[in-house]
Formats: structure tokens, sequence, C-alpha cells
């Protein structure tokens, strides 16, 4: 296969799934007015709400600092469950006797949601600007390095979780447990700087912290130089969790084909 087919593939896979999608016009409408109404919410609690911590750690109001969080988790959010929505259970089987490449395929399912999260995105930003008076000014470099370290940390959490689907068939335990850190040590909601020291310690072991810290500075006038730290941490996160999410997977796909179990959900 040349790289060329391998690129027209993938558009394939990505208009398949935009064709598909296009059809759920209401689920489209609840999705949209889902994803405004969820960012009135927290634009609303920024507006109402003060945090010395975030004032002092990061020089931006409250609900500057929600909006980027929330509207920014949805690529981690995306990245966390795509291997596993991808090579699903009806799925798995029928690309690996396929002429098309497991990797080609992921990569090709994924671009719509991908495309999704960034509109999304878009809306929450717009909501905060527009409504909120929240003021961006974007490095755009330091923007797209963050995020596709972020997105590629997080597919190795998701390799990681399907392989594990794959050999017990009872669920992604690894997609639940980072869900929960998330939501308390990840840095969205509030800085972990406001707990006490030994669960701050938990935060700044997890990439979801360091991923939005960094993209919080560069959406408002930062440097690339000034996250030089935490940009090499969730480097070095990423460098290590996706290598070791794409052998588990592999390991895991050979043992339920040794074992005769690959169909067995």
């Amino acid at each position: 296969m040349t790289l060329r087919e391998e690129l027209w593939k993938n558009y394939y896979f990505m208009k398949r799934d935009i064709i598909s999608f296009s059809t759920y016009k209401t689920n489209i409408l609840l999705m949209i007015f889902s994803a405004l109404f969820g960012a009135l919410t927290y634009a609303f609690l920024g507006a109402n709400a003060t945090m010395e911590a975030v004032l002092a750690r990061y020089h931006m109001t409250f609900t500057t600092y929600l909006i980027i969080g929330i509207a920014f988790m949805t690529y981690l959010s995306q990245s966390l469950t795509l291997v596993q929505r991808t090579i699903n259970p009806w799925s798995l089987e029928e690309v690996l006797v396929s002429p098309t490449g497991l990797l080609t395929f992921i990569v090709g399912s994924s671009l719509w949601g991908f495309i999704w999260s960034t509109l999304t995105i878009i809306i929450y930003l717009a909501v905060g600007v527009l409504a909120f008076g929240v003021v961006l000014s974007v490095n755009i470099i330091g923007t797209v390095l963050v995020v596709a370290l972020g997105i590629g940390t997080f597919i190795g959490f998701s390799m990681i979780g399907a392989g594990v689907l794959i050999v017990t068939k009872q669920g992604d335990p690894v997609a639940t447990l980072i869900t929960i850190i998330t939501s308390l040590f990840g840095n969205v909601l509030f800085p972990p700087q406001l707990m006490p020291q030994p669960l701050q310690a938990i935060a700044y072991f997890t990439p979801q912290y360091y991923f939005l810290t960094d993209v919080r500075v560069m959406l408002t006038g930062g440097s690339v130089s000034s996250i030089a730290f935490e940009l090499a941490v969730l480097a070095l996160m990423c460098a290590v969790i996706l290598p070791v999410g794409y052998f588990a997977f592999l390991w895991c796909l050979k043992t339920a084909r040794k074992n005769g179990t690959l169909s067995w959900f």
C-alpha cells in the first residue's frame, strides 16, 4: 500500500462518518445545545465566583479558567475512548482480515470525532468571548503542540483500555479510572493548589494537569518558553505512555487471538 492510498482510505473513512453523522439531525441539534448550555453553565459559575489561586497561578479570571478547561477536555475525552469505540466487537475481526491496516482504520475512523470536538471547543470559546468578556490571545504553534501531546498521551491510555477490554470482555477500567482522577485532580474545575499538599502531589503525576495548565497559558498570550517545564513533563509522559499503550494493545490482541477469544464479547 502506498502512502497516497492510505491517505485516501483515511478520507473515505472520515466521509463515511460524516454522512452517517449527518443523518441524525435531532442528535446534532441536541449536541449543539448541550455544548452551548454547558458553556453557559460554567461561564455563569465563573462569572459569579472568584478564586485567588486562579488569579495568582494563571493571571486570568475564573470564567476564563473554566471555559478553557471545560472546552479542551473534549479533546482528552475523545482520545481516551478512541480505540475502544473504533475497534469494537462488531468490527475488529472484519478489519483484521481486510486489506486495510489497523492503524489506517483507527485514524480514518477517528478524524470526524476530532473535527466535531474542535467545533465544540469553538462554541465554548465563542460563548466565553461574546457573552462573558473572555479575552483570548492564542499562541497557535504552542497550542497545536500542547494539544498534540495531550491527544497522544490519552490515545496511549485508550490503547491500554482497549487491550484490557479485548482480553477481559468486562469493560474498560482504564477509562473509568482516568475519568475519576480527572474530575478531582485534573485541573479542570479548580486548581489543585487549593487542595491539601498530599492531594496536590497526586495532581502533579497526571498528564491532564500539565495539558490544561499549558493550554490555558497558550490561549491567554503566554509564550512556549513560559511553560517549558510543564511542556517537557507532558512530552515525557506522551513519550512513555503512547508506546506502552501501543505494545500493550498488540500484546492483548495477540493473546486473544492465541486463546481464540477475539470475538467473545
